[in-house]
């Protein structure tokens, strides 16, 4: 569908800055739909003379599927098949009626002249629909709002069915409130009927209004009444500086208030957890550390490095998930620090391993990321401790892509390769074994070993992605 900034640049009269003035309206033309319970059109003046472009068109929440028979911004209207908008347009002034919106049925109309900074009319705004008498005031003010500053567009989201809306007149006189907004304010200790009260008679101003009247500003907050939780968007409207009339959007959100300190407790309890077992799995691999240095068995000593290195892979997850307020982690994140931390603390000083590492984000839930870790720590140990051996330098890359549904991990270095790699003890082989249990139990993947070219060794991992949402 065209935009307001296309249609008006090919199709209308308008200059790029009437366009621009009116481009900035259009992020709140859904608001003045909802708000004013009508269809909602922009008209511009159209490059034939006599013509007018419908430019945009929107259509209130809860009449979506109520449609004028023509409503595509792009179509060109002659003089003759819209004479009352063709009108406004032309007087530059305010009209109501009817107009046939299908073939034998009418609907009341009420167009706004739409004008630049210079007072020229640019555009013609038309609501469309009928609605109870009570709510007419509510299309004058839903036109009035598409002429604010944009300092208050952040508070002209589109309303849901939850929002009560009252509306208080320059002097605190609250000229309209819906059902919703009566329910929400007698529920917070408001008394008798809401419409016709003055604000300043009251206390507690539930409706936000005397700081908009007074400041000409809008406000968002929450205001906690007893065990009651209200959100507000206070916008006032404004004319020539002063404020006209101000709208109050009320959302009574108790239970999802509730629901939310629930969740926030929850989120810091599994975050504390997560630190704490990560100084668990520290303190465990310092006294690794310890025994190690005690020991003087070579043999001793190198099964106690490997297992220092699976807990701290297992511990770098944990601290991870401890910094975030979620359960999926980005498991490139965590790949490319365990490469660094290994690199670092295996590499002898006769040879100099350069480390590459290329990863999308790829986030995973913690189970997931822990398996990969330890998988990656297994890999990387030993290509840098048996493919390097007996080299002064080479290249460890790792490369980390979502393909397809797939997450597809690449472990590359250009040492000895497999086949020459010197034969170790059992541990290799009980490295190896957490490997394969690992991809294929605990990820579902698969797991090949390649020779690289011209030499090294590649490992490729597959595994499936978790959907999104799981």
């Amino acid at each position: 569908m065209a935009t307001l900034e296309a249609v008006c640049r090919t199709q209308s009269t308008l200059s790029p800055v009437q366009i621009h003035i009116l481009q900035n309206s259009e992020e709140l033309l859904q608001f003045a739909s909802d708000l004013s319970h009508r269809e909602l059109f922009v008209y511009v003046p159209g490059k034939d003379a006599g013509t007018l472009v419908l430019a945009a068109h929107r259509t209130p929440l809860l009449q979506k599927g109520r449609q004028t028979e023509t409503t595509d911004p792009g179509a060109v209207f002659s003089r003759y098949e819209e004479p009352f908008n063709y009108q406004v347009f032309q007087a530059g002034q305010a009209l109501q009626g009817e107009r046939e919106i299908e073939y034998g049925r009418m609907a009341p109309i009420v167009s706004y002249p739409f004008v630049d900074n210079g007072g020229g009319t640019i555009a013609v705004i038309a609501f469309v629909g009928a609605v109870e008498d009570n709510r007419e005031i509510l299309t004058e003010t839903a036109f009035l709002s598409l002429q604010v500053p944009m300092d208050f567009h952040s508070m002209y989201r589109p309303l849901s069915i939850q929002d009560g809306v009252v509306l208080v007149n320059c002097n605190g006189v609250v000229i309209y409130a819906d059902d919703m907004a009566d329910s929400i304010l007698h529920m917070c200790g408001q008394r008798g009927a809401i419409t016709g009260t003055n604000i300043y008679n009251t206390r507690l101003d539930l409706t936000g209004a005397k700081k908009a009247l007074s400041q000409a500003t809008g406000l968002t907050d929450d205001v906690t009444l007893g065990e009651a939780v209200v959100s507000r968007r206070v916008i006032p409207i404004l004319q020539r500086g002063k404020v006209r009339r101000v709208i109050s959007i009320l959302t009574e959100r108790t239970e999802l208030h509730r629901k939310e300190e629930e969740l926030m407790v929850k989120t810091s309890v599994i975050k504390e957890i997560h630190h704490r077992v990560k100084n668990n799995l520290q303190t465990i691999a310092s006294l690794l550390r310890m025994q190690m240095r005690r020991t003087t068995s070579e043999e001793a000593r190198d099964v106690l490095k490997e297992s220092l290195n699976r807990i701290l892979s297992i511990s770098l997850v944990h601290e991870t998930l401890s910094h975030h307020d979620e359960e999926n982690i980005d498991i490139s994140d965590v790949a490319q620090k365990l490469l660094g931390l290994l690199a670092h603390s295996l590499v002898s000083k006769d040879c100099h391993v350069e480390t590459k590492f290329s990863g999308e984000i790829l986030p995973l839930p913690s189970d997931a990321a822990t398996s990969l870790a330890l998988v990656l720590n297994e890999l990387i140990t030993n290509a840098i401790i048996h493919g390097f051996e007996g080299r002064s330098q080479g290249t460890l890359s790792i490369t980390i892509r979502r393909d397809g549904d797939n997450g597809l991990i690449l472990v590359c270095d250009d040492g000895v390769g497999m086949a020459q790699a010197p034969v170790d003890t059992g541990r290799k082989h009980l490295g190896m074994a957490i490997v394969r249990t690992l991809i294929e139990k605990d990820l579902q993947g698969a797991i090949a070993f390649d020779d690289g070219v011209p030499e090294g060794t590649v490992v490729t991992i597959r595994f499936p992605l978790p959907e999104r949402g799981e």
